[in-house]
């Protein structure tokens, strides 16, 4: 499965994670699914895991409500979710792998020195045991 994702969006992620540096950002990837998953709207979240922020990120799950209700009032729906990994490599955690879902999208802006530097995407693997990285085509 490939994720689409359109360079201004890709901008608005990584422009998020440079606002929120030394901390994780997060927030939700919004849009159509298919033979691959299209991002068409992120959706900015605020980062309420307990400190260290610098390491973890939680989304309210008030947000995620919001979140399904907008995308479903356009037709779209929740296709992941994208976070920053502050001076870190963007590859998934043992904490990101234990609170991720099976069959979306996990998104990773790598920040190094408030700097965006690269990205990945990862899905889980039904059984939950591990990540898999997805192809990204940025349009």
């Amino acid at each position: 499965m490939t994720l689409h994702i359109p360079r201004r969006l890709l901008d608005d992620i990584a422009a998020h994670a440079s606002e929120t540096y030394p901390e994780e950002c997060c927030g939700f990837l919004v849009g159509s699914t298919g033979d691959d998953c299209t991002v068409q709207r992120v959706i900015r979240a605020k980062n309420v895991a307990p400190e260290p922020r610098t390491t973890r990120y939680t989304i309210d799950p008030l947000d995620i409500i919001v979140a399904e209700k907008k995308a479903s009032t356009g037709g779209k729906v929740i296709l992941g979710y994208y976070h920053s990994h502050p001076d870190h490599p963007c590859v998934p955690s043992e904490f990101d792998r234990s609170h991720a879902w099976p069959s979306y999208s996990y998104f990773i802006m790598r920040v190094f020195l408030g700097e965006p530097a690269d990205f990945r995407s990862w899905r889980l693997t039904e059984e939950g045991v591990r990540f898999i990285q997805e192809d990204v085509q940025v349009e």
